[in-house]
């Protein structure tokens, strides 16, 4: 069984500064996302659904983005509370279904399939502690319960056995909820170093066996180093620790049992800012 999902995600951003001291910020912009996605269904616990295989073709739709901000130069502070619109994709999906057949149905059909990626809110918040340290914290809630992916081969034929709105491939039962804390150091005048801690609720257990996590808890390290007062490069990794699930087919059969798995990321960073 293998599962592939990409998504790129393009986004403009444009602020306007309001109030005497323009420590308020309103901004906006249009959002531009690119999906595609590989399914392959291989194995017996997946009974007469294995030999499915799916090929959604990349399909490029469009959502925005809105925000509100406070800041306080004098002591570092910023907060801002972004909302990120849902996106809705109209996709071409090929699929193949073997046990079709069997059922007096095409079993490789090439159909349209609508996809909504979900909506989110996001909090980031920071303040100075002293001249050369910040505290800092983000909070980010996305709606996955209302997410769900429904190839039309594979929910036609799941309705033979399962009723009349048959079977999604993919859903989740919970909100996702994401929490992180960090301190940052400036430990000379062109490097800082920064840490964080973080908290990821998942989106409910038992949960899909194709992504079978139940969140995770993760610590992170980073550096950045201004090149010069404009430019600067950043690096930094997060390793993370996922919750144990069960991995549970859309027919609720539970089919697996996910223990001490983990995961890291890796990212860099070029940026430019103005004076």
């Amino acid at each position: 069984t293998k599962v592939e999902v990409r998504s790129e995600n393009l986004t403009a951003i444009l602020g306007m500064k309001l109030g005497a001291d323009k420590n308020f910020q309103i901004y906006g912009g249009p959002v531009a996302q690119r999906v595609k996605s590989d399914v392959k269904l291989r194995g017996l616990a997946y009974g007469p659904a294995t030999g499915y295989t799916a090929h959604i073709s990349p399909d490029q739709d469009y959502g925005w983005l809105a925000g509100v901000s406070y800041s306080k130069p004098e002591i570092a502070l910023k907060a801002a509370l972004t909302y990120r619109s849902e996106i809705d994709h109209k996709m071409k999906i090929a699929e193949t279904y073997p046990v079709a057949e069997a059922l007096g149905i095409n079993p490789v059909q090439v159909n349209e399939m609508e996809l909504t990626t979900p909506k989110s809110v996001n909090f980031d918040f920071q303040t100075g502690i002293n001249p050369t340290t910040l505290a800092t914290a983000k909070m980010r809630w996305v709606p996955w319960s209302d997410f769900a992916i429904t190839p039309p081969l594979y929910n036609e034929v799941s309705k033979g056995s399962y009723g009349p709105n048959g079977l999604d491939l993919v859903e989740y039962a919970d909100d996702q909820w994401q929490v992180e804390v960090g301190l940052a150091k400036r430990i000379a005048p062109a490097l800082a170093v920064s840490g964080t801690v973080g908290w990821d609720s998942g989106a409910g257990d038992p949960t899909t066996s194709l992504g079978p996590i139940d969140g995770y808890y993760s610590v992170g390290l980073g550096a950045k180093y201004n090149v010069t007062p404009e430019w600067a490069v950043s690096a930094g990794g997060k390793y993370l620790w996922f919750g144990d699930a069960k991995g549970q087919l859309p027919t609720q059969k539970l089919v697996g049992d996910f223990q001490d798995n983990d995961g890291y990321i890796l990212g860099m960073k070029l940026s430019y800012q103005g004076k």
